[in-house]
Protein backbone atom coordinates (compact mmCIF):
# COMPACT_ATOMS: atom_id res chain seq x y z
CA UNK A 1 0.00 0.00 0.00
CA UNK A 2 1.39 3.39 -1.00
CA UNK A 3 0.34 6.72 0.47
CA UNK A 4 1.67 10.00 -0.83
CA UNK A 5 2.05 12.36 2.09
CA UNK A 6 3.52 15.23 0.15
CA UNK A 7 4.42 15.84 -3.44
CA UNK A 8 5.94 19.13 -4.45
CA UNK A 9 8.03 20.34 -7.35
CA UNK A 10 11.26 20.75 -5.38
CA UNK A 11 11.42 17.24 -3.95
CA UNK A 12 11.11 15.59 -7.36
CA UNK A 13 13.36 17.94 -9.26
CA UNK A 14 10.77 19.89 -11.21
CA UNK A 15 12.05 23.27 -10.09
CA UNK A 16 10.66 24.85 -13.23
CA UNK A 17 7.25 24.62 -11.54
CA UNK A 18 8.22 26.90 -8.67
CA UNK A 19 6.42 29.95 -10.17
CA UNK A 20 3.16 28.06 -9.53
CA UNK A 21 3.99 27.60 -5.83
CA UNK A 22 1.64 29.58 -3.59
CA UNK A 23 3.36 31.76 -1.00
CA UNK A 24 2.36 34.70 1.19
CA UNK A 25 3.65 36.99 -1.56
CA UNK A 26 1.90 35.04 -4.34
CA UNK A 27 -1.20 33.42 -2.79
CA UNK A 28 -2.91 32.99 -6.16
CA UNK A 29 0.01 31.43 -8.02
CA UNK A 30 -1.07 28.84 -10.56
CA UNK A 31 0.13 26.61 -13.38
CA UNK A 32 -0.22 29.35 -15.97
CA UNK A 33 2.37 31.42 -14.07
CA UNK A 34 5.02 29.00 -15.31
CA UNK A 35 6.60 30.17 -18.58
CA UNK A 36 5.48 28.07 -21.58
CA UNK A 37 8.90 26.52 -22.25
CA UNK A 38 9.29 25.58 -18.58
CA UNK A 39 5.79 23.99 -18.61
CA UNK A 40 6.88 21.82 -21.54
CA UNK A 41 10.01 20.68 -19.69
CA UNK A 42 8.06 20.05 -16.49
CA UNK A 43 5.50 18.02 -18.45
CA UNK A 44 8.28 15.99 -20.06
CA UNK A 45 9.81 15.22 -16.67
CA UNK A 46 6.41 14.45 -15.15
CA UNK A 47 5.66 12.03 -17.99
CA UNK A 48 8.99 10.28 -17.45
CA UNK A 49 8.41 9.93 -13.70
CA UNK A 50 4.84 8.79 -14.27
CA UNK A 51 5.98 6.11 -16.70
CA UNK A 52 8.46 4.74 -14.17
CA UNK A 53 5.80 4.78 -11.44
CA UNK A 54 3.36 2.97 -13.74
CA UNK A 55 5.95 0.28 -14.54
CA UNK A 56 6.60 -0.26 -10.83
CA UNK A 57 2.87 -0.59 -10.12
CA UNK A 58 2.34 -2.98 -13.03
CA UNK A 59 5.20 -5.22 -11.91
CA UNK A 60 3.77 -5.30 -8.38
CA UNK A 61 0.29 -6.11 -9.67
CA UNK A 62 1.68 -8.90 -11.85
CA UNK A 63 3.68 -10.32 -8.93
CA UNK A 64 0.54 -10.39 -6.79
CA UNK A 65 -1.41 -12.08 -9.56
CA UNK A 66 -4.14 -9.46 -9.35
CA UNK A 67 -6.70 -9.21 -12.14
CA UNK A 68 -5.77 -6.39 -14.50
CA UNK A 69 -9.09 -4.59 -14.09
CA UNK A 70 -8.73 -4.54 -10.30
CA UNK A 71 -5.07 -3.67 -10.06
CA UNK A 72 -4.71 -1.19 -12.92
CA UNK A 73 -7.33 1.53 -12.45
CA UNK A 74 -5.32 3.79 -14.77
CA UNK A 75 -5.90 1.53 -17.79
CA UNK A 76 -8.09 3.20 -20.33
CA UNK A 77 -7.55 6.69 -18.95
CA UNK A 78 -6.59 9.24 -21.54
CA UNK A 79 -3.57 11.41 -20.97
CA UNK A 80 -4.31 15.12 -20.67
CA UNK A 81 -2.85 17.27 -23.41
CA UNK A 82 -0.88 20.27 -22.18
Amino acid sequence: KWIVGEFNCSCVGISKCLPAYCTDEAPNACYTDIPAEDRKEAARMGEAMGQVAREILEKKADALGSPAHASRPWEGNRRAKL
